[in-house]
């Protein structure tokens, strides 16, 4: 403690005594701020609180995960555990696999519909039109082996869990084990517009339906403090023009619901306000990436206040 007080008091200092024209003032505020922080960071993980993430659901909205993962990396946030549902799952588990923004960020301008399904064609559409039968989204597990590898759970860098609901019986199927590809197929597979995923007797869709906003899941991952980063639906748009616009709808107003229900069990919580974006308007997956940039640095200064002060006790026996 009185290391940190002696430290904090030099810096200060020094910060004060330096000519008008040398720096921009800084607070005192945020000079121990920025200290402490650094002591925060520094600290080896078994001796400081472990720290967890949690990504919703909201389609191509869901892209802005990868702006607060990129800002968070940034400021040196640790994330010791994570889950995400539909296109959380998906920017999540990458992310939890190893790969940096930099490839995120890459790979959203090589995402197209027929990276989803192999049915984005008129043959695709004479199915739905005379053998009333779905799309399938199994061309999303080839783009994750593609970029990952068969990987599984057990081998990522980050802890992580999903989830997907079984249509049969309505219960939340929770993956944190296994084969990655069809966690993240079955926990984006969006009701209405693709078929089920078949899996172990069971007909999985998107997560977002039991799970919008999985704080729970980091939590049963061991976190002790819990970052969620979240994009709530847009309800001022445009009416839905088609049924699966419809059906998206639906989920988005139970998945509001949701959000609020979860975040209250999260200790920090970044809005991205991505208005505008449909669900699957992948061609904007980049635009909702820098809105989640702008959300998490309005916000990156009272979650290190936060996190320091959740931590303190950690901080100053250091």
């Amino acid at each position: 403690m009185k290391k940190i007080h002696a430290l904090a008091l030099f810096m200060l200092a020094a910060a004060f005594a330096l000519p008008a024209y040398a720096l921009p003032r800084v607070t005192q505020d945020a000079i121990l701020r920025d200290f402490l922080w650094e002591e925060f960071i520094s600290l080896p993980a078994q001796e400081r609180p472990k720290v967890g993430l949690a990504l919703s659901a909201g389609g191509v909205r869901g892209f802005a995960h990868v702006g607060v993962l990129e800002v968070l990396h940034n400021a040196g946030v640790p994330i010791d555990a994570m889950a995400g549902t539909s296109m959380g799952a998906v920017v999540g588990s990458l992310y939890a696999a190893g790969l940096p923004t930099d490839k995120l960020w890459e790979i959203s301008q090589h995402i197209q519909m027929d990276t989803i399904t192999p049915d984005f064609n008129l043959m695709g559409l004479l199915k739905l039109l005379f053998l009333q039968k779905l799309p399938s989204s199994r061309n999303l597990q080839d783009f994750f082996n593609q970029q990952i590898g068969h990987m599984r759970f057990e081998d990522m860098v980050i802890p992580f869990a999903t989830a997907a609901m079984d249509v049969k019986t309505g219960e939340q199927v929770v993956f944190d084990s296994g084969p990655v590809d069809i966690a993240v197929r079955a926990s984006m597979n969006l009701p209405g517009v693709f078929d089920p995923v078949p899996y172990r007797h069971r007909y999985l869709v998107d997560g977002a339906v039991v799970n919008y906003l999985p704080v729970d899941l980091v939590k049963q991952k061991g976190a002790d403090y819990i970052i969620a980063s979240v994009t709530p639906p847009d309800f001022f748009s445009q009416a839905p023009q088609t049924v699966a616009a419809y059906l998206l709808r639906i989920g988005d107003v139970r998945g509001a619901a949701m959000i609020e229900e979860s975040a209250q069990r999260a200790n920090f919580v970044i809005q991205n306000r991505v208005l505008d974006i449909g669900t699957l308007e992948l061609d904007k997956l980049h635009e909702a990436g820098e809105v989640g940039i702008r959300s998490a640095n309005d916000e990156l200064e009272a979650l290190q206040e936060d996190l320091i002060l959740f931590a303190i006790d950690d901080v100053v026996q250091k």
